[in-house]
């Protein structure tokens, strides 16, 4: 509260006793803009041209309340000085009107009387300090002063609170990429089989995402188009082959210019591939969220999720944040997969192509001793006469020579065996396809035998 110790208009000496230089250039330097509003040209002038211009604030007039409601609409004061006895309406009301418009800027109020009851009815409204008639203006300085600086550091206050919410955010998403990538991680290493890595990578994504279903596309080397490898809505695993061309749908736009996607209303987009959606399984696409999987400049594939769950019904810049960086690390493991998967079948191929050959030496030592006896016992089957004995040996190292021919055959099929496709035999244990192989080397043998 401020002391009033001389008259506005007929100040004594004290009125002008120099203040502290550095308040002073503080005033300058922070150039606030006071709204002055008062009937009393004399008083406004004095306030404007004597007290506040000298000290650094940029002065704004008012005359009247109505007057001073629009000044403070259109200039946003940072501060105002208020009489409460205005010609039109009243300084209260003036403040009630500022407080309905959302107006923060700190309110002192001047009056010539100081009745208990306006001025306590001032502050409730929002005013912070009050100066009476005659005030001294050192008085009116220090209410300024005081008044501004709260406002200041309550603003300061407020733009800490924001920033550190937003770093709390921040923080929190970087917490939940962090989980994500352990999880993943976690997923990765538990199993070296290509197919359920992928499995489990989309797994971990759809529940770190909180989506209602992922897929997961790979590039095909040999065609070049994307694959569907992966695709999984809760625990129900889509197993339909889907094969889209470069710029094909959104995983394939994705694909062509190595460029996330965010879509908020998937029918609405042109890129949107109806063929990818299960409406036949009661499945609604809305929201789709799709990134590249990018090794070495390359991309190799796509991961793309839709309809976010959990009370969210579009995705947003958090999501496409998040997925991005899962993405960095998912492409990684997928080509540490393949990777895996083909050294895998080069180390048993060649661990195979090593046994056939053992075996095939000493197969072939034996086999050479069986041969040389049929030819024996053939010939001497020949010397002997014509009777019922004679055929059947004939016939017996016929069929011992066929069978003798076949081994000879499937010796060299496996020791082709990087040219023979896999074929299931029991649950997921692969069995060399040779049939096709064995039948065409037998039919060649045949041929030649028949042309010899």
């Amino acid at each position: 509260m401020s002391t009033p110790t001389s008259t506005a208009a007929g100040c004594n000496s004290k009125c002008f006793r120099k203040s502290d230089p550095l308040e002073d250039n503080y005033r300058i330097v922070t150039t606030s803009k006071i709204l002055v509003v008062d009937d009393s040209r004399e008083i406004c002038r004095f306030l404007k041209h004597t007290l506040l211009e000298p000290a650094g604030y940029q002065v704004l007039i008012a005359n009247n309340g109505t007057r001073a409601i629009h000044i403070a609409r259109q200039h946003q004061p940072h501060l105002i000085l208020l009489d409460i006895n205005l010609p039109d309406i009243s300084g209260i009301e003036v403040l009630q009107r500022l407080k309905s418009n959302g107006h923060t800027a700190p309110v002192i109020m001047i009056t010539s009387h100081t009745d208990p009851a306006t001025i306590l009815q001032a502050f409730r409204l929002g005013a912070k300090d009050y100066l009476s008639k005659p005030f001294a203006p050192d008085d009116a300085l220090a209410a300024i002063d005081k008044a501004l600086s709260a406002a200041r550091w309550q603003r300061e206050r407020e733009q800490m609170t924001i920033a550190l919410a937003r770093a709390n955010h921040k923080l929190k998403e970087q917490i939940k990429v962090w989980e994500a990538l352990d999880k993943i991680g976690r997923a990765i290493t538990a199993t070296l089989n290509e197919k359920d890595a992928q499995r489990r990578l989309m797994q971990g994504i759809n529940q770190i995402m909180r989506v209602e279903a992922g897929s997961l596309f790979l590039v095909d080397a040999r065609t070049g188009d994307l694959v569907l490898k992966v695709s999984l809505r809760g625990k129900l695993e889509n197993n339909k082959e889907i094969r889209l061309s470069p710029g094909q749908g959104v995983a394939g736009w994705v694909l062509q210019h190595k460029q996330p996607v965010l879509i908020s209303d998937a029918y609405k987009d042109k890129r949107f591939f109806p063929g990818v959606d299960q409406r036949h399984t009661g499945f609604l696409t809305r929201s789709i969220l799709a990134v590249p999987l990018i090794v070495h400049n390359k991309a190799v594939g796509v991961i793309q999720v839709l309809n976010p769950i959990g009370g969210k019904r579009h995705f947003d810049a958090s999501d496409l944040h998040i997925l991005e960086t899962l993405a960095s690390s998912v492409a990684v493991a997928v080509e540490n997969a393949r990777l895996y998967e083909r050294m895998r079948t080069a180390i048993t191929i060649d661990t195979l192509r090593k046994t056939v050959t053992t075996l095939s030496h000493h197969i072939n030592n034996s086999l050479t001793v069986i041969i040389m006896l049929s030819k024996f016992l053939q010939d001497k089957a020949e010397s002997l006469p014509d009777s019922t004995e004679a055929r059947w040996l004939t016939k017996s190292t016929d069929v011992l020579q066929q069978e003798t021919s076949r081994i000879v055959e499937v010796l060299n099929v496996l020791n082709q065996v990087t040219n023979i496709r896999e074929t299931n035999y029991l649950g997921d244990e692969k069995m060399i396809d040779i049939d096709a192989e064995l039948a065409k080397g037998l039919s060649h043998r045949l041929l030649h035998q028949t042309d010899g």
